[in-house]
């Protein structure tokens, strides 16, 4: 925390929800609710994030609609449902959708999570980072400030976010 209070200006706004037919919270509420998991306080204890959690069953469109709204600085998206690889044509489709947009698509932190999700799928779909099962909150926190020093330019790498 002191050392995002040292080098961010701002709480950075995020935003997370599980996209298209996908209706299972449970992911995404671990990551971005003030309890979390497995001991690890979730996204929204953190005083220097702003969290909205959309819940579920927003199409791809509402969800980079209200980053819009918002100013998001990230972008979290759950995906649990995946039958006949829907997950994949739906990440696919949100990706088309976004880089569409072109004052947000090189702002904004892109983050896939979910059982059948790891890194290497969600840096081939075009995002900045996947996590699967068993990621803790702290862990996307971590990720989200050094991408966001990162891309501001800012000083210093983002150390490992102490919990409160």
């Amino acid at each position: 925390k002191e050392h995002m209070a040292k080098h961010v200006s701002k709480p950075l706004v995020v935003i997370g929800a599980a996209t298209g037919a996908d209706a299972h919270t449970v992911g995404i509420d671990a990551i971005m609710n003030m309890k979390g998991f497995a001991g690890d306080y979730g996204l929204e204890r953190y005083p220097l994030f702003r969290t909205y959690n959309l819940r579920s069953q927003l199409t791809n469109e509402q969800l980079i609609a209200k980053a819009i709204e918002l100013s998001a600085d990230a972008i979290l998206i759950s995906q649990v449902v995946t039958q006949r690889e829907s997950h994949v044509k739906n990440l696919r489709e949100f990706k088309e959708i976004f880089d569409q947009n072109k004052d947000i698509s090189k702002k904004i932190v892109l983050i896939v999570g979910g059982p059948r999700i790891d890194h290497a799928l969600a840096l081939k779909l075009g995002f900045d980072a996947g996590f699967g099962t068993g990621t803790k909150p702290s862990q996307v926190a971590s990720f989200i400030v050094h991408e966001y020093m990162k891309r501001h330019g800012l000083k210093g790498k983002a150390k490992k976010i102490c919990q409160e």
